[in-house]
């Protein structure tokens, strides 16, 4: 994984221990396509991603996760632009034990410091 992906996800894993849904949107832009077993979903305005991340960190925050570890699996630059990146990551509870884990698969564009998630495709196994 470059480096610029890497600092890009343990940034994002910040994000997501806040349980911030307006801190976790800047790591995304729009439009956005969020792909899983239900379809897919195109976001055009960010307030969308923002309702998204409102419902989206309600398990984690009854799991009690306080902090979120991700690890590269694979990762492909496929353009000047652009980056898939399969990231797993174990969830971890306040006392350190994993509670959780989730593997998603990520399209990254931009360069270096910019990059933003314009893809998501949500795994099932």
């Amino acid at each position: 994984m470059v480096a610029s992906s890497r600092d890009f996800f343990k940034e994002y894993a910040a994000a997501l221990a806040s349980f911030s849904a307006e801190k976790i949107s800047e790591f995304y832009q729009t439009p956005l396509a969020i792909y899983s077993d239900n379809g897919v979903q195109i976001v055009n305005e960010m307030d969308e991603v923002v309702s998204f991340w409102e419902q989206g960190v309600k398990p984690y925050k009854k799991m009690d996760i306080d902090k979120a570890v991700p690890e590269a699996l694979s990762e492909e630059q496929v353009s000047e632009k652009f980056f898939i990146s399969k990231v797993l990551w174990k969830n971890y509870n306040k006392a350190g034990k994993e509670v959780a884990a989730e593997t998603n698969l990520y399209i990254l564009s931009g360069r270096e410091s910019k990059m933003k998630i314009s893809g998501l495709i949500i795994m099932t196994k």
